[in-house]
């Protein structure tokens, strides 16, 4: 149903269409981040920081106080509960509102003796507005307001919307009707309403990812392949080659990839392990082999920095490997696109740009993908065909739960690697409460003086008022000022692939001491010499994310100190920081991280374009995950279904719905 239905002001048109909602199903899906629950607590049982939402009378004139430029202070008392109360409203210098004897209700927060901190306030009746209130994510401009008052026009058309679930699922397992849920999500009538909508919503998310996911396995599905043929003999040699001896994770990965490359079945298989676990020796071995055995073999990496070193370390290891990347000269890409074409090329690593229809392989037999959550499923797919039965092997160091793992990728094979290589140290990592270096700062320049280099990490590229988020160039120009027998460069996404290179190669180089940086570092970088690393606003990373980057300085024999810096009060994000002090392998983190934060941002969902569960949890929702993955099999075997076959129709040939 079109959106003119809803006769909604052209401002809040305007919202509508930037939050990407065209429709009034879009609109209702536009689901609350998160709800408060309001209650109108007695003064007598109120206590200092409280929040709290009262209905009182204006009792005084209103008074405003300015301070500063756009700054001021508004005051007036109000009576409620018996008592004699001063509010206090910032930034609202307007008095003709708050005349005497006017109801007002407020919400805020109890500062002690009798003084309130209001946030909101209005002249409607507090019964109306108590119960559990959703609160949304808003775009630039928007108010709670509009979005409740978009929200409250679109309502009406629930019921017109069909769902997708098939009504003997509904009724098997006790789900709530559609028209029913989108009520509840939006306006519940109690927790235990809401409780059952979530359920239902769950339900949906998952049987809808798994329809399309089995759906597009179906289409990809080949019988056999032909095996490839290479000698185990000259493969053995070039394991031995390295400078140390294979774990025991690591022979039984290289072996689960060497059998999946010479047998009959397609591989799909991905290897999980920590930051420096060796997971690039077996990549590099089932390169070597796929080389030996005649075939043309991709090495895809998510940044031009990674796909260098990978391109580096591949040479040095005596592979007559080859680079394609967008920082090659137009000449340079025009001679790798002719021979990968004719098969002069057999191995080739590169980034998205091997996406491009311009590139072509006579014989692709083998891809790799390193940090494969960093790329869209329709991106691998575009890469897979073009070639024949191609076998593919995943690396992650962000280690997915097996059943997880089951239930996002289906017959995934996964090779973990948990034990580490000798002489690698766990990072040692310090939670620093506030904003500033200066507590370890003589710490970090005795370690540079003794010789090495260290990482310091921001959460932007760029100061931005409404987040108060520590900047790389403002931290960057603040070290350089402070630190000036120092040698300090910056690194971020937004210079170029030349620039970045330099730094990276200045770096490695030691002719940089501080390298200041965005989370560009966070994958693949090798720099033995760089041995600590201080991330500011660390609250604001996954723990995923913090393990990752603290990998950065686990690359040498030395020690390894990471530093997280964060002026957070909040408890759960003090504790969540505190657990990196305690948990140093990847597998427990992700673990915890998906307890905490959910499998969106931990798994990589949003930026890889697998669509993030917004209510349900790979962590919690195992049982329900396994039912869906029935109930997909069932209804892509039926073909009964229309809507959820519409739907899957639909989002195969939506490239966005993958990346």
């Amino acid at each position: 149903m079109e959106l003119k239905k809803l006769k909604l002001t052209k401002r809040r048109s305007d919202f509508l269409q930037k939050m990407n909602a065209k429709t009034v199903e879009d609109v209702l899906r536009i689901y609350p981040l998160r709800y408060d629950s309001r209650q109108a607590v007695p003064f007598s049982l109120w206590k200092v920081k409280d929040n709290v939402c009262f209905e009182g009378l204006i009792c005084s004139k209103a008074v405003v106080v300015r301070f500063g430029k756009n700054r001021s202070m508004t005051k007036f008392k109000v009576i409620s509960w018996n008592e004699e109360l001063t509010i206090t409203l910032f930034n609202r210098p307007w008095t003709t509102q708050f005349t005497y004897g006017k109801k007002i209700t407020c919400f805020g927060t109890y500062q002690g003796q009798n003084n309130v901190t209001v946030a909101q306030y209005n002249f409607k009746p507090i019964e109306k507005q108590l119960g559990i209130i959703p609160v949304y994510s808003l775009t630039e401009g928007m108010k709670q307001s509009d979005i409740q008052a978009i929200i409250d026009a679109a309502l009406p058309y629930a019921d017109t919307i069909e769902s997708v679930v098939p009504e003997r699922l509904v009724k098997k397992y006790r789900l709530l009707d559609l028209s029913t849920v989108l009520h509840q999500i939006h306006k519940p009538q109690s927790q235990k309403a809401l409780q059952a909508a979530i359920r239902t919503l769950k339900y949906e998310e998952f049987l809808r990812f798994q329809c399309v996911m089995q759906a597009l396995h179906k289409e990809e599905v080949q019988i056999s392949k032909k095996p490839k043929h290479f000698s185990m003999k000259k493969v053995e040699e070039f394991v031995q080659s390295f400078p140390y001896v294979c774990t025991p994770d690591q022979r039984k990965a290289i072996d689960d990839v060497l059998e999946d490359l010479s047998s009959t079945k397609i591989m799909f298989r991905i290897i999980q392990g920590d930051v420096g676990c060796g997971k690039t020796m077996v990549a590099s071995t089932a390169f070597y082999a796929a080389y030996l055995s005649g075939c043309q073999s991709c090495f895809l990496a998510p940044t031009e920095i990674l796909a260098r070193q990978h391109y580096e370390n591949l040479k040095k290891q005596g592979l007559p490997v080859h680079l394609y990347v967008s920082g090659l000269s137009t000449r340079e890409k025009k001679t790798v696109l002719e021979l990968l074409a004719d098969g002069s090329i057999l191995l080739v690593v590169g980034t998205h740009a091997l996406f491009q229809e311009a590139v072509s392989f006579k014989n692709l037999g083998f891809v790799i993908v390193d940090e494969q959550q960093r790329f869209g499923v329709r991106q691998r797919r575009s890469l897979l065909e073009k070639g024949k039965a191609v076998d593919l092997l995943m690396m992650s160091a962000t280690p997915i739960p097996r059943t997880a793992a089951h239930f996002l990728f289906g017959d995934l094979d996964v090779s973990n690697i948990k034990t580490m290589p000798s002489g690698r140290k766990p990072v040692k990592t310090q939670y620093v409460p506030g904003s500033s270096m200066k507590p370890i700062l003589k710490e970090l320049l005795q370690g540079i003086k003794d010789g090495w280099q260290g990482y310091v990490v921001c959460p932007s590229i760029e100061e931005n008022e409404e987040t108060s988020l520590h900047s790389v160039q403002s931290i960057y120009e603040g070290m350089k000022k402070t630190l000036k027998d120092v040698s300090i460069a910056l690194l971020h996404g937004k210079m170029s692939a030349a620039q970045k290179e330099e730094t990276m190669q200045q770096f490695a180089e030691h002719k940089i001491d501080i390298l200041v940086s965005t989370t560009v570092i966070e994958v693949g970088i090798d720099v033995p010499n760089a041995t600590w690393m201080v991330i500011y606003d660390a609250h604001r990373f996954g723990l995923s994310t913090l393990h990752q980057l603290r990998g950065r300085v686990a690359r040498g024999p030395r020690q390894g100190h990471c530093y997280l810096l964060s002026p957070t009060k909040e408890e759960t994000a003090i504790e969540r920081l505190k657990m990196l002090e305690k948990y140093t392998d990847g597998f427990s983190i992700t673990e915890y991280d998906l307890k905490t934060r959910g499998p969106g941002d931990v798994l990589g969902f949003r930026q890889s374009g697998v669509p993030g569960f917004l209510f349900a949890n790979l962590n919690t929702d195992q049982a329900m995950m396994e039912c869906c993955v029935q109930d997909a099999k069932e209804i892509l075997e039926l073909q009964s279904d229309t809507a959820m076959l519409e739907y899957v129709e639909q989002a195969l040939e939506n490239a966005s719905y993958f990346d």
